[in-house]
């Protein structure tokens, strides 16, 4: 459906659980956005303060709005959300990202010029990490010699957006278990219904790198999960699939040295950092078989 600029709506939806040190940054870098007409804050059970410190930023910024999902996970955060969202499009980014400052603005040009287009998603690097700007370059290069850009398979949870109707169409399909890759799953139910992805070089953001402290173990079993949301969605588990999850551990292997002693919030080298994080949806305990054991809610130092 062509929906007219002038009736066109952004909507963001930021899944949010113990992110106090973080979520302010990630609401100031939106609200100023004339292109984003609301924003919605999902407390995802903090224990940390988060849903206060966004009730005292609503305070000054009314197009901000909170709301609750206990449910614990992702996917029923980012459900939540998504439910709750008045726009024509609905994008999503993370609480400890920050958007470019025509984030908004690009999202909405991009698809209001292009219909047949269900979802878009975007680059991202790190406003945290000691050696970030190897990221910047390895994009700068993927995006000069044209690899980066166009139809592409999967999301990315911090920086992605989707139009209302695709939503609707596919919100059933959606997996909502805690353990879930919930920016792939959501980009197989797309697949699913032959609905496009693509992947914009202008739409930006920068997100934490504090996951790049999860011990390689746990990184494995981490990316196991994905295999089997593969698999939960009905599509066969190709080698390529394999052969891109250990070259995603691999190159995690090789920075976890780094930031193993990195701390995050002072943006130092310390002895004790604090503890690691996989995941936005907790600590997640996984088996040999990618299967969930257990799924910690903690409060850690420096990384919730």
């Amino acid at each position: 459906m062509v929906v007219p600029p002038s009736q066109a709506t952004l909507s963001v939806v930021v899944p949010a659980f113990n992110e106090a040190p973080s979520i302010v940054r990630t609401l100031e870098s939106l609200v100023e956005q004339q292109a984003v007409d609301e924003i919605i804050v999902v407390d995802n059970g903090s224990e940390d303060g988060t849903a206060g410190i966004v009730l005292e930023f609503i305070a000054s910024h009314p197009k901000v709005e909170l709301i609750t999902q206990p449910q614990r996970g992702v996917s029923s955060a980012r459900n939540a959300g998504f439910d709750s969202a008045r726009g024509t499009f609905i994008a999503r980014t993370d609480a400890d990202t920050c958007v470019a400052a025509d984030w908004g603005e690009t999202i909405r040009e991009f698809l209001l010029e292009h219909p047949d287009t269900a979802a878009v998603t975007g680059l991202c690097t790190y406003h945290d990490s000691p050696v970030g700007f190897f990221l910047r370059w390895g994009q700068a290069l993927l995006v000069r010699f044209g690899k980066l850009g166009g139809q592409v398979g999967n999301l990315y949870g911090p920086n992605m957006a989707i139009r209302r109707e695709a939503w609707l169409t596919v919100r059933d399909d959606a997996q909502v278990r805690e353990d879930v890759v919930d920016d792939l799953d959501l980009a197989l139910c797309l697949s699913k219904r032959q609905l496009r992805i693509d992947q914009l070089t202008s739409m930006r953001a920068q997100t934490s790198s504090r996951r790049r402290r999860t011990n390689p173990r746990r990184w494995w079993r981490y990316q196991l999960t994905g295999l089997r949301t593969v698999r939960d969605q009905g599509f066969e588990v190709r080698s390529i699939h394999r052969v891109a999850i250990v070259g995603s551990w691999i190159a995690h292997t090789v920075q976890w040295p780094i930031y193993r002693f990195w701390d995050f919030e002072c943006r130092r080298f310390r002895l004790r950092p604090g503890a690691e994080r996989i995941s936005s949806a907790g600590r997640l305990t996984i088996d040999q078989a990618g299967r969930t054991v257990s799924i910690e809610w903690t409060v850690r130092q420096g990384i919730p």
